[in-house]
């Protein structure tokens, strides 16, 4: 969540809606490529590891699912 510290653009929320908006226009990736994918479409490139909190977050909210490391989002 934004804080005084987290600036709302650099959130999970954020992020997870740019990664949401990759998936639903290419249906399913791959996390490797959705990494590249959000480092070439967001404002300032992410590291992995807050691409996968992203991916847990979104997980746990019902929006993707994952089969055999291959990310789709449930829309």
């Amino acid at each position: 969540m934004p804080t005084k510290i987290i600036q709302p653009v650099d959130s999970l929320i954020v992020i997870g809606s740019c990664v949401l908006k990759l998936l639903a226009e290419h249906g399913q990736l791959s996390v490797d490529d959705l990494l590249d994918k959000v480092n070439k479409t967001y404002h300032k490139p992410i590291s992995i590891d807050k691409l996968l909190l992203c991916l847990n977050f979104l997980y746990l909210i019902n929006k993707v699912e994952s089969h055999h490391a291959i990310i789709k989002a449930k829309i």
